[in-house]
């Protein structure tokens, strides 16, 4: 089975960087595509996506990367889950979702996210080993402020670089991304190097149809050494959104229960609706 969704780990410049390369076309489609989500908003939740994908090519074991990016609007939040064995998730608060902004679709990520960003990342390393790292968003697009985040909170050199292609109907057509990293040792003017090639070679990566091709027409020295799959996952179910029944107050589940009529509730993450029966709802009341 062709694998859809997947990562390109490299090593290039003898060795001295990993330059990871992600196509993840038809899993954004799948997170970005559920409900009415403006263009600017699939925008800033296709690049942290991705974003959290490439850096699944980092983990191992049952390590898992959890990333928010919170707007200067502290009601306003983007969240990104993954796993070592390439689990994404990734969806937009309801505050967020909701809002009536005016005009959302002609909305630059740098208005959504406004001057008074943040970045939070949290690592689970495993052993109760847990990393937390928070940057400002001096750029407001997200992934610029990535690069920015790794340099502050980690002294790694980092540059990111997301490609998302929108068709004549506004919906994404294309999305894929890169990730490269110094490795220990390697001189930092290398990552300055890999931005100039990328930034100017921004064609190849929205048109080149052989996709495990673009690393070799990038960069003369340089080594793929793992193709892996990655794959939106939930991870939702009905018994997951009891304690939310649990949270509204007795009169309301009364009310619900007497009136017969199931109560519903959708999914913020994949967009699935759960249906609880006055039965069921009875037994919480009990």
């Amino acid at each position: 089975m062709k694998m859809k969704n997947y990562v390109l780990k490299t090593l290039a410049y003898n060795k001295q960087v990993r330059i990871f390369f992600l196509e993840n076309t038809d899993m954004i489609k799948e997170i970005c595509n559920h409900g009415n989500i403006s263009k600017s908003l699939k925008t800033a939740l296709g690049k942290t996506v991705s974003i959290a994908t490439l850096l699944s090519g980092t983990l191992k074991g049952n390590q898992r990367v959890s990333i928010k990016i919170n707007a200067s609007n502290r009601n306003y939040k983007l969240f990104a889950d993954v796993d070592s064995m390439g689990n994404i998730r990734g969806y937009i608060n309801d505050a967020l979702l909701n809002t009536p902004l005016d005009n959302k679709n002609k909305l630059s990520v740098e208005e959504l996210i406004g001057d008074k960003g943040y970045i939070q990342v949290l690592k689970d390393l495993g052993m109760h080993s847990i990393f937390t790292g928070t940057t400002d968003m001096p750029y407001g697009n997200i992934v610029d402020d990535f690069s920015y985040y790794f340099k502050q909170s980690e002294q790694t050199d980092s540059f990111f670089s997301v490609n998302m292609v929108y068709d004549g109907n506004g919906e994404i057509a294309l999305c894929r991304g890169i990730m490269a990293q110094l490795l220990p040792g390697a001189p930092s003017i290398l990552i300055d190097t890999i931005k100039e090639i990328i930034s100017e070679n921004q064609t190849i990566l929205g048109e080149s149809e052989n996709f495990k091709e673009i690393p070799y027409l990038l960069f003369r020295d340089i080594e793929v050494v793992e193709q892996f799959p990655v794959q939106f996952l939930c991870g939702c179910s009905k018994e997951v959104f009891y304690p939310m029944l649990y949270s509204l107050n007795k009169e309301e589940l009364v009310e619900a229960y007497k009136s017969e009529k199931p109560m519903e509730i959708v999914c913020n993450v994949c967009g699935k609706k759960y249906s609880f029966s006055s039965q069921e709802i009875k037994g919480l009341v009990q």
